[in-house]
């Protein structure tokens, strides 16, 4: 059969097609996973047949895959409900700059396999994949939401063993699977010895990985621990009309307080209520009178009439601590240098040196324990291009552009230190994850380290729609559960609201835009995992390779060159 360039397309747009009936709440077919790439390597060795003579790129084909994957299973970024303008620019660039930045790894194979052949490039792959996985987590681009150990988010009891390796394990576990697979299918009319060895290797990966799983899923115990007894609180408060400003600020927390009222009892030790949950623009006076805005200031916190209002609320349920998300703003002093991130108080021109007054946003969480002080913590991973515009020192004057989602948009401020909130009350120690943080492994695994023994995920999942990107987002907290061996309390704006036992078995999902509040048992840990102790080793490790490896590519390539000129 000819080979064509619409043969060789076809090939490849049926493993982004693959990688989307994989992927949660898309097609949920996870076992495709492992065979999702196959067809991407056959259309590589049909190109190298087509073009053994003439020099053209298959990274077109590659960018048709990733590109594919990515629209097909985050096509609800097109569901914020913005002028079309600003829809088509939320919903194409993260596409699009997503699925650039996932070609760099098949490049570098690509110049591995010029350089080296076809073997080196597999193997070298499954390293520069790796890497970049682990880049990806930590960078000002961070978009970490497809890689490939996430698809399993909706299978705890095959990732048990993910509180070793974290969520990188389950990546490396797909990679060696397709390589033996496509190594397998290669040597079909070759080598029936090469032929055995690759299939039984891919079917040992296949068999062995899930069965200590489901070993690991049916030995451990969730009943461990101080028992604790939480609310998580739902309010469906739509964040286009009503959240920022189309409803006053305190009759929004009063019907969040009354949904919790409903659920709990004298023994409720925790209620936890979703991100943003205030906007009260508290009033501070510092030397004279400032704009009010929609966010609590930091520096006068106790003295917020929502603080006070959940203070009250406390006096009439005195064994609950309580968590919710908020707007919050920090004031600086008069002549202090303000971070690029920081906003302007008085937007007029011509003021004097030093009268200009800069104040930092944060999307945070205010805790109030059952015994101590209120305590603070802002979020510290945010959102590229909402909460915050990468390379703000070099791009900061962008700022303008950034997508406008009503109180938490804008470049934000972050918190360095991965704090932990605690209620000695109760023994509780929470991990507060504000909405994208829970798709960080590390990032939630310091707060554990730091001593966590239970992880609270507030969110807004409301601005895409009953979408799948809720339900995505979800499995993250499967993931983290299990990484930690941590409880998970999550409470969002609208579905799902739910508890996540350390297996990663979710319990009492609340259903899409309807309020409520739930009620359950959730019990605290403080044994450190594997991973937790000693973090993501397969991401560093791919690094170290890959930094390894260019330079002796490089070195390579120069020898070929000598050798080629000295003919």
């Amino acid at each position: 059969m000819r080979i064509t360039r619409a043969r060789i397309a076809t090939w490849s747009a049926l493993s982004g097609l693959l990688w989307a009936l994989a992927w949660p709440a898309v097609g949920g077919f996870t076992f495709l996973a492992f065979v999702a790439w196959l067809p991407l390597l056959h259309a590589e060795r049909l190109h190298e047949e087509r073009t053994i003579d003439r020099k053209r790129s298959f990274m077109p084909y590659v960018w048709l895959v990733v590109f594919l994957w990515n629209a097909l299973t985050s096509w609800w970024f097109f569901g914020v409900s913005e002028p079309l303008g600003t829809r088509l620019v939320s919903g194409l660039a993260p596409m699009t700059v997503n699925s650039l930045l996932m070609l760099v790894p098949w490049w570098l194979k690509r110049v591995t396999r010029r350089i080296a052949g076809p073997m080196p490039a597999n193997l070298a792959f499954i390293t520069f994949w790796l890497a970049f996985e682990r880049l990806h987590h930590g960078w000002d681009l961070q978009w970490p939401w497809f890689s490939l150990g996430n698809v399993f988010g909706t299978q705890p009891h095959w990732i048990q063993w993910y509180e070793v390796t974290g969520m990188l394990g389950g990546s490396l576990w797909v990679l060696l699977v397709t390589f033996f697979i496509d190594r397998a299918i290669l040597q079909f009319r070759v080598s029936r010895q090469a032929l055995l060895r690759n299939s039984s290797a891919a079917a040992f990966l296949l068999i062995v990985p899930p069965s200590i799983s489901i070993w690991r899923f049916n030995t451990i115990r969730t009943d461990d621990g101080i028992a604790v007894e939480a609310v998580v609180v739902q309010p469906n408060i739509d964040p286009y009309t009503e959240k920022f400003g189309g409803v006053d600020a305190m009759e929004q927390l009063e019907r969040m307080l009354a949904l919790a009222a409903d659920a709990m009892t004298d023994s409720t030790a925790l209620v936890v209520m979703p991100e943003t949950a205030l906007q009260e623009g508290a009033y501070l006076d510092m030397n004279g009178p400032v704009p009010v805005y929609h966010g609590l200031w930091e520096n006068a916190i106790d003295g917020a009439r929502s603080t006070k209002r959940l203070e009250t609320f406390q006096e009439q349920h005195p064994n609950a601590a309580l968590l919710t998300g908020m707007s919050a703003d920090l004031l600086y002093p008069k002549g202090e240098d303000p971070p690029p991130s920081a906003r302007p108080l008085f937007n007029e021109e011509g003021l004097p040196p030093g009268e200009q007054r800069w104040y930092e946003a944060y999307n945070a969480a205010l805790f109030l324990p059952a015994k101590g002080l209120v305590e603070v913590y802002n979020k510290s991973k945010l959102v590229a291009g909402v909460e915050a515009m990468p390379f703000e020192e070099v791009l900061g004057y962008l700022g303008d552009f950034a997508v406008d989602l009503g109180g938490v948009s804008g470049s934000l401020g972050t918190q360095e230190e991965r704090e932990v909130l605690v209620d000695p009350a109760s023994g509780l120690k929470v991990v507060p994850a504000i909405c994208y943080e829970s798709v960080f492994g590390e990032h939630v695994a310091a707060h554990v380290r730091n001593g966590g023994n239970l992880i609270a995920v507030i969110t807004n999942d409301a601005w895409w729609g009953d979408s799948p990107g809720y339900r995505q987002h979800l499995t993250f907290s499967t993931i983290r559960a299990i990484e930690t061996r941590r409880d998970v309390v999550r409470s969002a704006n609208t579905g799902i609201s739910c508890f996540v036992d350390r297996k990663g078995v979710i319990h009492s999902p609340t259903a899409w835009w309807v309020p409520t509040a739930e009620r359950r048992t959730v019990h605290l840990n403080d044994e450190l995992t594997f991973f937790v102790r000693h973090g993501d080793l397969i991401g560093r490790t791919a690094m170290l390779l890959a930094l390894l490896i260019l330079p002796a590519l490089l070195v390579l390539r120069i020898r070929q060159k000598r050798a080629v000129a000295e003919r």
